[in-house]
């Protein structure tokens, strides 16, 4: 083997361990980002549970007696559905949903109880309550964070030459998290200061139901 040879093999040789090791540092780092997608989601996760957990307060208190719409008790139920399929599952679009439902029960079933200070459990349904709406307020944050995580792993997933690597090792694109559930919970999210003329608007539509019963 002459000189220019066993150069040449040299050459290739450090090329070879190059690629390697960019495939590798890429590999870590998207294995990284992919991580900190998981584990802003599992704070998600952790703050819907909170939330499942007051609206099955309204479940085990029969207010539709005192006049509170039974369509707020179809979304419960639907949302409380999701939820257990979600964390059975990991299905990130049920979760979404069934957190944009119970942001848009949890206000009107907080000024309704409210509203009826006569409930044997009054106190305890209105203070679970009001954890499951600050709990809404809480979120919004951590749904911010989440997405900006999720965007960081697929940007970084979707650039070339990384893309490669993506597809080689079976990276899939992180879904982004859908906060709101309609118009109005929207703006409740975006600016918190909203949330109590939010629930204040709900007490008001509840008092008149009460006066009306």
């Amino acid at each position: 083997m002459d000189a220019t040879t066993l150069m040449i093999l040299i050459a290739a040789g450090l090329v070879v361990l190059m690629i390697l090791f960019w495939i590798m540092s890429t590999y870590n780092r998207m294995v990284d980002l992919r991580n900190e997608v998981e584990n802003q989601y599992q704070n998600l996760e952790t703050q819907v549970g909170v939330k499942d957990q007051k609206v099955a307060l309204v479940e085990q208190t029969d207010l539709a007696q005192l006049g509170l719409e039974s369509e707020i008790y179809d979304k419960i139920v639907e949302a409380r559905k999701l939820f257990a399929q979600a964390k059975s599952s990991g299905n990130r679009s049920a979760l979404s949903k069934a957190s944009g439902l119970m942001d848009s029960v949890l206000p009107s079933a907080l000024a309704f109880a409210e509203s009826n200070p006569q409930l044997t459990s009054h106190n305890v349904l209105v203070a679970g309550l009001e954890e499951g709406v600050h709990a809404i307020s809480k979120m919004a944050s951590e749904v911010e964070e989440y997405n900006q995580s999720a965007k960081n792993f697929n940007t970084f997933t979707e650039m070339f030459p990384a893309v490669i690597v993506a597809r080689m090792f079976g990276f899939k694109r992180a879904d982004l998290f859908d906060q709101y559930s309609d118009e109005q919970v929207a703006h409740m999210f975006d600016r918190r200061a909203d949330l109590g003329s939010f629930v204040e608007s709900k007490r008001s539509e509840a008092d008149i139901k009460t006066e009306e019963l």
